[in-house]
């Protein structure tokens, strides 16, 4: 057996071990009443960190904003410091420890998020999201919006997330179905299909304008991702 021993900036240890372990995949979870494997479509996104298909909802955290206040004050507190003391070394460390207690906060939860996703379904579908180029550095006019914009994203860790749905899909036996990122998900109509307008990222509710129906616009990209998803995993 090889134990590993780190610290990390927060002054915590951990002892690391490594084992082999086989685990089994889970039974397949079907329809009520028939032999269609169970799937769901999930929309990630800032007002609700993910939206299932059928309308249910996860909240966002949003942990940077919640200990924004705490945060400030121990930057604060640091500038005040004089270089190289060990008052400053302590404020550091103070500092290090509250971005610890955020990142064991935001892993707990989309840890059992996760895993609660996979458990009760046996196809998921996300969208291909290149969180990198959303999150590319603001500038010019606007820029201050597009600055908290990134914050909020980091912040969601949707990274995380659809790695975490990675592997546990493996682990599991579950499928996990990418969509294209430039697929319209938001702007079509899960109803009718026709195309709406493009919308900006305040507008919450729209209304198709060839059937008349009304949208929550993170249900039914959550809907139109679980079309498309299954559409694709019937060509392959």
């Amino acid at each position: 057996m090889r134990l590993s021993v780190t610290r990390d900036r927060a002054g915590r240890y951990f002892v690391s071990t490594l084992v082999e372990e086989r685990i089994a995949p889970l039974p397949v979870v079907f329809v009520a009443g028939t032999r269609e494997p169970r799937a769901v479509g999930l929309d990630v996104g800032l007002a609700s960190l993910v939206t299932l298909d059928d309308g249910t909802k996860f909240d966002h955290p949003r942990l940077l904003k919640r200990y924004a206040e705490k945060l400030a004050r121990l930057q604060r507190e640091l500038h005040r410091k004089v270089k190289g003391s060990e008052n400053r070394k302590k404020v550091r460390q103070k500092i290090a420890r509250l971005y610890a207690l955020i990142g064991d906060v935001r892993r707990d939860m989309l840890d059992k998020l996760t895993t609660r996703l996979v458990r009760e379904n046996q196809v998921l579908v996300v969208e291909d999201l290149c969180v990198a180029n959303l999150t590319r550095a603001a500038r010019g006019k606007g820029r201050r919006r597009k600055a908290k914009l990134n914050q909020a994203i980091f912040d969601a860790s949707w990274g995380e997330l659809v790695r975490l749905l990675r592997y546990k899909c493996e682990w599991y036996g579950r499928q996990l179905v990418f969509v294209d990122r430039f697929f319209p998900s938001t702007r079509r109509c899960s109803a009718c299909h026709a195309m709406g307008p493009k919308m900006d990222v305040s507008v919450r509710t729209w209304t198709c304008g060839e059937c008349g129906a009304l949208h929550d616009r993170d249900v039914n990209a959550a809907v139109n991702l679980r079309q498309e998803g299954l559409r694709l995993l019937a060509a392959v």
